[in-house]
């Protein structure tokens, strides 16, 4: 997401989730003494911090005048714009800045922290977010390699070099709860990792030699949220993209989604790894009732705050035909169709079964202490995906990552439809 359109996305997420104020706005200021007391003077790391939830927190965290922020993310083009951003702000920061285009999990990251004076709150958002990642065995093994594998080196070059003595916090995804796609069930084995490392005992069978044992990270937490509108690749995003590029809209005809804004989203990152207790994860307070949005409804608010007025097709080939001539009369064509792709969730929800929310003290969100798992079976999922990874001559099946998560995730109910994204408009 251009970070120039985010005052009008703003505008228009309001419109859309009906919200005029923020969601976490009375949190925040609430709450704004505990995480100035965190932030302000100290030095903070963020890993993929270019993409859409990553800036937005980082612009929330600026506001309390950190000492020092590293940013890592591979995106070189996102961190030239973030750059851009945090040198455009009203407000000049005084503080360093650091930018580097590495991926987190390598060793030249690793090398990269060590030459770094010990980081007080480190943030990471590096992920593969699609559940059209379901694609083939590649994409599946390079989204577990960075979820998982990576955020494993990742999490253990924190404890070998002393940073994040004052936090660290990953994002996870409502999509971690009771997760029905390959995508989700590596966000909740992601949470299952991050608790993993909250023990002097792990890493097991990855990251030190045999036998060395790492100090724990002291304070560890985490959040499930929405989906985030207008986050790059989102499926409103793509409504922007295709008004730009002269295509159709185009989504699902049957799915309602929690939405929030990319501020809102950053404020809740914001609360989730400042004021959430530790080995705790954040979920907000959304009800199907009130706060469940259908696409069709997105699609009319985006074309109307561009001047358009929506026309429905059923057809895929006469909508592609008819933009140009739609568009000079200012309307456009919109294409809804049933969902029929694997993994993709028919309800929304934050809470996984088994899970109790707590109350913390705070009116749009509530916390989720850390859930129990099988180490075993961890290692042995980090394991699989570092052997295929590798360079092994046999690439697993569909079945194989369904069936070595299974082991991890007691509730994961895959949901297979023989059908990708990728073979949508």
């Amino acid at each position: 997401m251009p970070l120039c359109l985010t005052p009008r996305i703003e505008a228009i997420t309001r419109e859309i989730t009906g919200r005029p104020v923020g969601l976490f706005e009375e949190d925040l200021a609430a709450r704004r003494h505990q995480i100035k007391e965190a932030v302000t003077g100290r030095r903070m790391l963020v890993a993929g911090g270019a993409g859409s939830i990553g800036s937005a927190t980082i612009m929330e965290l600026l506001r309390f005048e950190p000492a020092a922020l590293t940013v890592l993310d591979t995106s070189e083009n996102n961190l030239a714009e973030l750059i851009r951003a945090i040198r455009s702000r009203e407000q000049a920061f005084q503080g360093e800045l650091k930018f580097e285009p590495l991926d987190y999990g390598s060793p030249l990251a690793r090398h990269f922290l060590a030459s770094l004076p010990q980081q007080d709150v480190v943030l990471s958002f590096a992920a593969l977010k699609h559940v059209r990642s379901e694609r083939d065995a590649f994409s599946l093994l390079r989204m577990l390699e960075v979820n998982l594998v990576k955020a494993h080196h990742f999490l253990c070059a924190l404890r070998a070099l002393g940073h994040g003595g004052s936090g660290v916090f990953f994002v996870s995804t409502d999509k971690a709860a009771h997760p029905v796609s390959l995508m989700g069930a590596s966000k909740r084995a992601m949470e299952m990792l991050l608790w993993a490392h909250t023990h002097a005992d792990f890493p097991g069978v990855l990251g030190v030699k045999a036998g060395a044992k790492l100090p724990p990270l002291p304070r560890m937490t985490t959040t499930r949220f929405a989906n985030v509108a207008f986050s790059d690749g989102s499926l409103p995003w793509g409504f922007l993209q295709r008004l730009e590029k002269r295509q159709p809209l185009a989504g699902p005809s049957d799915v309602r989604r929690y939405l929030v804004s990319p501020q809102e989203a950053g404020q809740l990152c914001v609360l989730a790894s400042l004021a959430c207790p530790h080995k705790h994860l954040l979920v907000p307070r959304l009800s199907p009732e009130n706060d469940l949005v259908d696409f069709g409804s997105v699609a009319d608010v985006v074309l109307r705050s561009f001047g358009f007025e929506p026309v429905p097709y059923h057809d895929e080939a006469a909508a592609k035909a008819s933009v140009e001539r739609e568009a000079a009369a200012r309307r456009y064509p919109v294409v809804l169709t049933p969902s029929a792709t694997s993994g993709e969730k028919e309800i929304e929800e934050f809470v996984a079964p088994g899970e109790t929310p707590e109350e913390v003290d705070l009116r749009s969100a509530q916390a989720i202490s850390a859930c129990s798992f099988d180490p075993a079976a961890l290692e042995e999922l980090l394991g699989f995906v570092a052997h295929y990874c590798n360079g092994a001559e046999r690439l697993p099946g569909k079945g194989d990552f369904v069936a070595t998560l299974g082991k991890l995730i007691p509730d994961f109910e895959h949901i297979e439809k023989g059908a990708s994204l990728d073979e949508k408009m």
